[in-house]
């Protein structure tokens, strides 16, 4: 289904990303449930099982016409690429673990061909008006937002690296609804790899 289908012209709140199946989803909250345990975990924002994804761009607030030309850039770019695998690695935090504001999951297998995905992403972007984002990507697999700056270096090192796998088969354009108990999402549009 397109967004602003049945004449409805709200803006939606939109990002494109890479959604692993449901059960590795549920691997990866098993797996990290030791991190959520920790001090300082009531600290944090995590996020839902069913949310753990890789974001390849964000575009925010859109109306019908620009939701349209992301889709129609997604499937450009989807096009270039064959199916691939990814393994999930160490944890790590956005600035730095000592003043982590973000908990994520890195990769040690796939970083080269999802940031080639997330470029070709770029570029079709770009074709259709869409300005470039000012910092590189760096593909993470978000697990909570740290409400206030924390030194979390000693639970992100007891925590071994994931060593999780799975396949990227498609990109999706995601409508984030925000509510009181964190973000909704539903799938606008989908675009599979090649082959």
């Amino acid at each position: 289904m397109s967004i602003g289908a049945g004449g409805d012209a709200r803006p939606r709140r939109l990002f494109l990303a890479v959604f692993p199946l449901p059960d590795v989803q549920a691997n990866v909250h098993r797996v990290t449930a030791p991190l959520r345990a920790a001090e300082g975990g009531l600290g944090v924002s995590w996020v839902r099982e069913s949310n753990l994804h890789f974001t390849l761009r964000f575009l925010g607030d859109c109306e019908a016409t620009v939701a349209e030309a992301a889709t129609a850039a997604m499937q450009e770019a989807a096009s270039g690429h064959t199916p691939f695998e990814v393994r999930l690695g160490a944890l790590g935090a956005f600035p730095d673990a000592m003043r982590a504001r973000v908990l994520w999951a890195g990769l040690e297998v796939g970083e080269a061909r999802l940031g080639s995905l997330a470029e070709s992403l770029a570029e079709s972007l770009e074709r259709r008006g869409f300005p470039r984002e000012s910092r590189p990507f760096a593909p993470h697999l978000t697990l909570g937002r740290v409400r206030e700056p924390e030194d979390w270096s000693g639970a992100l090192q007891r925590q071994p690296p994931l060593g999780i796998s799975f396949d990227v088969t498609q990109l999706l354009l995601v409508d984030s609804t925000l509510l009181p108990g964190g973000s909704r999402y539903g799938v606008a549009a989908r675009a599979k790899l090649a082959g």
